[in-house]
């Protein structure tokens, strides 16, 4: 015991944990949490940068295939299509899904099907052939082109043209011979030029005449050309010549000029000025992008450099809470030995107080027994002691959590204080507005009682008088009430006032006592009017399902013909390029239908006849055709009169009209005069292909077409006749036609 207690001594007692070192851990807790919430906002901000970045490249790809789309001469031209003609745009798109459905190729529209083989004659090209041809779509065979018109041009009404070549592209002769051609200056024919398909080439020089206009870069001479070249038109030089040449007299040509366009817009291979300045944009535009992008990544070292700062102060502060929780448990292990020490001391005094105390009890007989639990007690006793220094050297190992704890309880309880203060002050709010509604609850009960009281008051009143009541008069009431659940107290009072009024006038007038019979007389002839009026409903009723049966037995045969000559006038519209339709015009066409009179019911809640709408279309002699036409782009069809449409193109209905009932007709034969004058050339040509095609087939009648002039090149059929009248004042006696025909064909 006494070796201990010097030991004991030596060792002075360590200091317990300081409150220092419990301020210090929770400063470092708080500035390890204010590290961690820096480094997600950095990571935050940088994640932000990133989706910045990749938005940024994306961008930049983009731009870069459209730069390179640029560079494409076919997505250009399709770029040119568009902004030209949107529905040539949207047909293009319509053919390209659905070209399964056409027995043959159907070829795009000629700007992206055609190509020019050397691109300073484009500008050239484009001016003979003209934007509305570089348009159209071209077909191979007829039902190609009645699917294609009928699908794109009537179901989807897009206005576009779409042409079937009549003939093939080697019956396209040039007028003169190519070496004559460049005796004269010119380089060749716009033919000569054009790179495309047999069938497109053939639609061009059917519509365009290519393999006719003669086309030269630099200049040629015009009074050579305009006195030996049977050319109508020509380029040379930029500009474009057109000649007409008189039919009487010396033939004397005229020639009209114009300026050709410097640059191509369709059939352009190089680069226009839209796109260069798309280009250029798209070029400032990736500049703007890698500017952003360096920036971002600017942005983005920043923000790295900052967050290394940051982690490296955050590891610092972890080494730092590393060294402040060694030093506790240092002390706590220097504080528990200690402990086991002196209790090690205390149980050594009490062994040696019991031996003094059993030897001075050497009087007293002990027992080996109770010595030894006495043993056995100080043991279990020594025992439990350790056990109990082990504790509390573990509750001290545990005391720096449970100082977080507390520390985080400390704030915990900041924010429930101020969480608690704004309870209060909203419990304030409330117990305000409690007040308040009280206030109004007294109110509203207040005015419940003194309302309640008057309606007791009206009971009575009302029970008052309905119990003087008969039977009739209550039942009277009764339905009153019912039909007056829902009115407002104001609208019974309006009501009150009414009758009281009505009745005041009735006391007034000295009625007659007859009232009630004369009442009784007009119901019985009221009633006889009604049944009347049954039997001619009824009569009515037969005459008109006698008069639609009669009419049905006529206009239905009337609507199919009108019907089928619709259909072969659109048809033959369509291959003209135009809109044109034919429809049946009654009398009563743009009058609303009126309900008819409705028929009264044969008994009380039965339905009546059904009702039927009606308008005033039976002045038959006022029924007619009515034909509309549409000649020009982006044009709605109007009426076919004198004041809206040109000669020539009212020649071109009435012709196409004829044409249409061609197979309808029962004469034997059919005479149209001139109805060819006031036309241009190319719907001459159409017409007369048309007229050619309709009267030629098997079956059909006759056909005399009288007109003073025809165009050259048109088209013939084995079973035609031309017959040359020569008739006039100043023809010869004897007429030599052979020479006549020699002449011509020298010319």
């Amino acid at each position: 015991l006494a070796d201990l207690e010097a030991a004991h001594a030596a060792d002075p007692e360590p200091p317990s944990e300081s409150r220092e070192l419990v301020q210090a851990g929770a400063e470092l807790s708080r500035q390890k949490l204010e590290l961690k919430n820096e480094i997600i906002q950095l990571q935050g901000a940088q994640s932000d940068l990133v989706r910045s970045g990749r938005q940024i490249s994306d961008d930049i790809a983009a731009r870069d295939r459209t730069l390179h789309d640029l560079d494409n001469v076919a997505l250009q031209r399709r770029a040119a299509l568009r902004r030209f003609n949107e529905d040539a745009f949207r047909a293009l798109e319509w053919l390209e899904q659905n070209r399964g459905r056409f027995e043959q190729h159907v070829f795009a529209p000629v700007c992206l099907e055609a190509a020019v083989s050397d691109a300073r004659y484009a500008p050239l090209i484009e001016t003979v052939v003209g934007a509305g041809s570089l348009r159209m779509f071209v077909a191979q065979c007829d039902a190609d082109y009645h699917t294609f018109t009928r699908e794109v041009n009537d179901r989807l009404g897009l206005r576009v043209d779409v042409v079937r070549p009549a003939r093939p592209l080697d019956a396209y002769r040039p007028p003169k011979p190519r070496e004559a051609l460049q005796a004269l200056g010119f380089d060749g024919y716009a033919l000569d030029f054009v790179e495309a398909p047999a069938p497109v080439l053939a639609a061009l020089c059917a519509r365009d005449s290519l393999h006719k206009v003669p086309l030269a870069l630099g200049a040629v001479d015009n009074d050579q050309v305009e006195k030996h070249a049977p050319f109508k038109e020509y380029l040379a030089a930029g500009t474009r010549f057109a000649v007409s040449r008189g039919r009487y007299g010396s033939k004397a040509p005229t020639v009209m000029t114009s300026q050709v366009r410097p640059q191509a817009r369709l059939l352009s291979q190089g680069e226009s000025d839209e796109v260069g300045a798309a280009r250029e944009r798209l070029r400032e535009e990736i500049d703007g992008l890698r500017d952003r992008a360096a920036d971002n990544e600017a942005q983005m070292k920043r923000l790295s450099m900052r967050e290394q700062k940051v982690r490296n102060a955050h590891r610092e502060l972890e080494a730092r809470e590393e060294e402040l929780r060694q030093e506790r448990q240092r002390i706590a292990k220097a504080a528990g030995q200690w402990e086991r020490s002196r209790v090690h001391i205390e149980a050594r005094r009490a062994q040696l107080a019991a031996a003094v105390a059993e030897d001075r009890r050497d009087g007293q007989a002990r027992t080996q027994e109770e010595r030894a639990r006495i043993q056995r007690l100080l043991r279990d006793n020594a025992s439990a002691r350790a056990a109990a220094v082990s504790a509390a050297a573990a509750a001290v190992a545990q005391m720096p959590d449970h100082v977080h704890r507390a520390a985080d309880a400390a704030l915990a309880g900041l924010r429930d204080a101020r969480a608690l203060g704004e309870l209060k002050a909203a419990a304030a709010r409330h117990r305000e507005a409690i007040a308040e509604a009280q206030q109004a609850f007294d109110r509203a009960s207040d005015a419940y009682t003194a309302a309640k009281a008057e309606a007791r008051r009206c009971l009575e009143e009302t029970r008052t008088v309905t119990d003087g009541m008969s039977d009739e008069e209550r039942q009277a009431v009764r339905e009153a009430q019912e039909l007056r659940r829902d009115a407002s107290y104001e609208d019974l009072e309006l009501e009150l006032a009414a009758c009281r009024q009505r009745l005041s006038l009735a006391a007034n007038s000295g009625l007659s006592a007859r009232v009630v019979e004369q009442y009784e007389e007009r119901t019985a002839r009221l009633a006889a009017m009604v049944v009347s009026e049954e039997d001619q409903a009824h009569h009515l009723r037969r005459l008109r399902s006698n008069k639609r049966r009669l009419r049905a037995q006529w206009e239905r045969p009337l609507e199919d013909i009108v019907a089928r000559i619709a259909a072969s006038f659109r048809a033959m519209f369509d291959r003209i390029g135009c809109m044109g339709e034919v429809a049946l015009l009654r009398a009563g066409d743009g009058i609303a239908p009126q309900p008819a009179p409705a028929e009264p019911a044969a008994e009380e809640g039965a339905a009546g006849p059904p009702v039927e709408a009606w308008c005033d279309d039976e002045d038959y002699g006022s029924w007619g055709v009515e034909i509309r036409v549409a000649f020009r782009k982006d044009e709605r069809m109007r009426v076919l009169d004198n004041h809206r449409q040109s000669g020539g193109e009212r020649a071109v209905s009435t012709i196409l009209y004829l044409q249409s009932m061609q197979d309808l007709a029962a004469a034997p034969f059919r005479v149209v005069d001139e109805i060819n004058q006031g036309m241009d050339q190319r719907n001459e040509r159409l017409i007369h292909e048309i007229i050619v095609s309709t009267a030629c087939r098997p079956g059909s009648s006759q056909y005399f077409l009288i007109t003073p002039k025809l165009l050259p090149d048109l088209e013939y059929h084995p079973l035609m006749k031309v017959l040359c009248i020569f008739n006039g004042e100043w023809q010869p006696q004897h007429l030599d036609v052979a020479r006549y025909i020699s002449n011509a064909r020298t010319s």
